[in-house]
């Protein structure tokens, strides 16, 4: 029996100790990840604020003198400030490292590394720096040490209480009477006994370890909430999508797709609302989340925020309607939820969808979602904008915000944008020279073709710089048509028309231009204004209106219920096109949609103009009821 017995203390004692081990591997490497993820925001912090205070300069000498103190606080291993033809213009380096309590070995062992923090400063050059690690790493020693002592008294408590247990045993045992002696011992042939007590041992043992694994799992999860919603926060997302793209089982197949949920007005509603209004709705937000993907246990959606206004959605399945159906019901949960801001109107979500591969890379992952939620702001709507790893393959667009920033921020200080126009006529139309203008932007290399405003603009939307865009829209149509004859049609944005001060500018602008130009420039609008945000694109129209400018409407096809509203806005003309007009010929539906706006807005003065009305039999539908379709 004492060989039994020692069995089954031996075996809970490899247990204990493996889950200790198990633990302090455990902590050390999430407090590892952490360090090393801290380490690189406050990198790009640190630049970002130095990038500040360098351009807020005025000479040379006082940009040195401003990186020299900062260098001098002993956080940089290395700072440097290089001019934009590759000059050096400042550069610092730390040739002793900081004392670090932590050992060499250690230093080698953990895997936080210095990263790189670089900065471009207009007009001035390039800032790059790199943190001391050395911090870090004695942070993350004394978190290892911590645990290895609390693992070391753990296990002289259970030396000590492993001693006095057998202690008691032999003493039990000698004081037991002799005829008893032969029941209690253990023989070597007695095997049954044996096997029947290791089962039993093992049977004790296994719901014990996935107790504690289960435990670890959870306290990981705890460490890694967001505090308000409840939900994973950035980091564990993150480790997440990197441990799903490792896994090759799919071999090439789409693994799983990622939702990204933006609140466009999350400024306006902290400015409206205290803090403890914006935390309930956000907890309440996540409590509603988590029961909805409750109802879909097949997809194993991962819930996570993050940032003050963004949600992502992790499914780690091979798509169909495990994802879509979630996906669906998510829509619907974030539209009820939105909030009423003080321009009574209410806050509007944005929504983008990627899938991904074993092929992919995180960076890659959420380069995509960047893209198509841009996309969806840009265009207005609020339904979710899906970008396909396959389309994303052969496009050659691979810039993040802060790459679009530099880009249209540089085109619009050196004059890089321009139009490109080309005459659009219509069958029967009245105005004979009729031009349409889209923006382009010319990149720094001539030899690069000029950029779509098809392809910027939705950044330059999302990133605020909309409104400067139209803006040289407008300045560059009027200096066209001061050399030009004919009517001039140019686009303005979603974004700048929902700019409380952009009327006021472009009447500035026309304060001092020629009324006769003002006159032959048409500003087409998006349908989605009309129907989602009547006072404002009313009020937007009736000022272009006033500086003697015509308002063109377009979409109207794709918004339909705007018809009812086509009469608050005296519209030079509507225009429809795309697969409305393609399926009006088999679509009683269309063909009386067609009839509805035609008749609306020809009774109201309006022309209606047709895009690919490609086969003569549409064509003469388009004629028959009153529209102009467009010139081949």
């Amino acid at each position: 029996m004492m060989a039994s017995v020692r069995q089954l203390l031996v075996i809970s004692s490899l247990v204990i100790a493996c889950i200790l081990v198990g633990m302090l591997a455990v902590g050390t490497r999430l407090m590892d990840r952490q360090l090393d993820a801290q380490m690189q925001i406050d990198g790009e912090n640190a630049a970002a604020t130095l990038a500040l205070l360098v351009s807020a300069q005025p000479d040379p000498a006082a940009r040195e003198r401003v990186l020299d103190a900062a260098f001098q606080q002993g956080r940089f291993a290395e700072l440097a400030l290089h001019s934009a033809d590759g000059g050096t213009l400042f550069q610092a380096r730390r040739r002793v490292s900081s004392v670090a309590d932590a050992p060499a070995w250690f230093s080698a062992w953990s895997d936080i590394q210095p990263h790189r923090a670089q900065r471009q400063i207009p007009d001035v050059g390039q800032l790059a720096l790199v943190l001391d690690a050395t911090p870090a790493r004695d942070a993350l020693w004394a978190h290892v040490m911590q645990w290895l002592w609390l693992a070391l008294g753990i296990g002289a408590f259970w030396a000590l209480f492993l001693a006095a247990l057998l202690s008691r045993l032999r003493r039990v045992l000698r004081e037991a009477p002799a005829d008893e002696a032969p029941e209690i011992k253990v023989k070597q042939t007695e095997t049954v006994e044996n096997t029947e007590l290791l089962d039993e041992v093992r049977e004790r043992v296994s719901p014990s370890m996935d107790e504690q694994m289960a435990r670890i799992e959870q306290l990981e999860i705890e460490l890694n909430r967001d505090p308000v919603t409840g939900l994973a926060n950035r980091a564990y997302f993150l480790n997440e999508l990197k441990r799903v793209l490792r896994d090759d089982s799919r071999q090439g197949a789409v693994s799983g797709y990622v939702l990204l949920v933006r609140q466009r007005d999350m400024a306006r509603l902290q400015n409206q609302s205290d803090r403890q209004e914006i935390d309930d709705w956000l907890r309440l937000l996540g409590g509603r989340l988590t029961e909805v993907l409750a109802d879909y246990p097949q997809a194993r959606a991962l819930p996570a925020r993050l940032t003050g206004a963004d949600f992502a959605i992790l499914f780690p399945v091979g798509g169909g309607p495990e994802v879509m159906r979630p996906v669906q019901r998510l829509h619907e949960l974030f539209e009820t939820l939105r909030v009423k801001l003080d321009s009574h109107n209410l806050s509007r979500w944005a929504f983008a969808l990627t899938d991904y591969t074993v092929q992919c890379t995180p960076k890659d992952v959420l380069t995509r979602l960047d893209l198509a939620l841009m996309c969806a702001e840009s265009a207005g709507h609020s339904e979710v904008e899906f970008l396909s790893h396959a389309d994303r393959e052969t496009g050659d667009l691979r810039m993040g915000e802060a790459s679009w920033r530099t880009l249209i921020s540089q085109a619009l200080d050196h004059d890089r944008l321009s139009l490109d126009v080309r005459r659009v006529g219509y069958e029967g139309d009245d105005i004979a020279e009729r031009y349409e203008a889209s923006l382009s932007l010319q990149e720094d290399d001539p030899g690069q073709p000029p950029m779509s405003g098809y392809l910027f603009m939705p950044a330059a939307s999302r990133l605020g710089l909309s409104s400067d865009c139209d803006m040289r829209t407008l300045a560059l149509a009027l200096s066209w048509l001061g050399e030009h004859p004919g009517v001039l049609v140019v686009r303005m944005s979603m974004s700048s028309l929902l700019d409380a001060q952009y009327l006021a500018e472009v009447r500035r602008v026309c304060e001092y231009a020629d009324r006769a130009l003002l006159c032959r420039v048409v500003v087409e609008l998006d349908a989605y204004g009309l129907s989602r945000h009547l006072d404002a694109f009313k009020a937007f129209c009736e000022g272009l209106i006033e500086t003697g400018m015509a308002v063109g409407l377009r979409g109207l096809d794709q918004q339909p219920d705007a018809l009812r509203k086509i009469h608050e806005v005296d519209f030079a003309y509507v225009k429809l096109g795309g697969a409305f007009v393609r399926e009006l010929l088999s679509s009683p539906g269309g063909v009386q949609m067609m009839v509805a706006v035609t008749e609306t807005a020809i009774g109201m003065g309006m022309r209606v103009y047709v895009d690919d009305a490609d086969d003569e039999a549409t064509r003469r539908m388009v004629v028959e009821y009153g529209a102009l379709p467009r010139e081949p």
